[in-house]
């Protein structure tokens, strides 16, 4: 496995200062209240937005009293919108502090840092207690997680007695051609990405059962050649508000994205099990 990935090579993929200037094209300022909801549309970095974790809420039964663990939480989209739609109460743990901060900030300016509490370090050693959880969910982190084995191990003790997990990741579907797995590892920074079954064994080996893998490929490899030819179509207005250089880099992770899924090597997967 590759050492511990420095907080610095992990990639923010979108401009840390969009979400305020799409809030400002609101009317809302900097230090503003803002409604949960009005977040929706802009803080859900993975595929299908609010509709995956809406699906995620209802497999994994979740209401007031659930208490969750997110892996990888960004700038807490999926924390703040299960904690204000199902009531449950979201850990959300997050590697970058920047990218910590502003979640901090935006789950106090919703109203909702009561039910989220965001922390900030490496999944892989901080501190995560023995059977606190009803459920572990993540979008698009695991695979910037190198040891991934140790990753499941730890969240199948966080678990309580049947407690479950929902993942959705990137997986290995055919061989990478070089330069595809190199731009892997150092623009989409993908240091654990593997085929399906390498997933499912890896979680029965932590101590999940009923471990249910839905290849999500044929789904999100359209969705990727659409999102690219999207951003493209936005350049202009982009660069104005952000730079070329942030239009640029952008552009770049999800040219990267497209042309994996297009080949035929990079893929997406859904993970579902839980613990006895």
């Amino acid at each position: 496995m590759n050492p511990r990935v420095s907080i610095e090579s992990i990639p923010l993929y979108t401009h840390l200062d969009r979400i305020g200037i799409d809030l400002a094209a609101l009317g809302i300022g900097p230090a503003d209240p803002i409604r949960p909801d009005q977040l929706f549309p802009l803080d859900q970095w993975h595929y299908h937005g609010t509709d995956a974790i809406r699906a995620a809420a209802e497999q994994l039964r979740l209401g007031p009293t659930s208490q969750v663990i997110e892996i990888g939480s960004g700038i807490g989209g999926p924390a703040r919108y299960l904690a204000h739609t199902t009531g449950c109460h979201v850990t959300a743990l997050e590697l970058q502090p920047k990218v910590h901060a502003i979640a901090t900030d935006l789950t106090r300016r919703c109203g909702l840092a009561e039910r989220v509490q965001h922390l900030c370090g490496d999944a892989l050693h901080h501190p995560i207690q023995d059977t606190a959880f009803d459920a572990v969910v993540s979008w698009l982190a695991v695979h910037h997680i190198p040891d991934r084995s140790r990753l499941y191990t730890r969240l199948a003790h966080a678990l309580r007695p049947g407690g479950r997990c929902y993942i959705e990741d990137l997986c290995m579907r055919a061989p990478f051609a070089a330069q595809d797995l190199r731009d892997l590892r150092e623009v989409a920074y993908g240091v654990s990405v593997t085929g399906i079954d390498d997933h499912v064994d890896d979680l029965r080996a932590a101590g999940f059962i009923d471990v249910v893998a839905t290849d999500q490929t044929a789904d999100w490899a359209p969705y990727t050649s659409v999102r690219l030819a999207a951003w493209q179509a936005n350049h202009a207005s982009y660069a104005r508000a952000h730079g070329e250089a942030a239009y640029a880099a952008q552009e770049l992770f999800y040219a990267v994205i497209a042309r994996l899924f297009a080949s035929g090597s990079l893929g997406g997967v859904r993970l579902v099990a839980r613990v006895p």
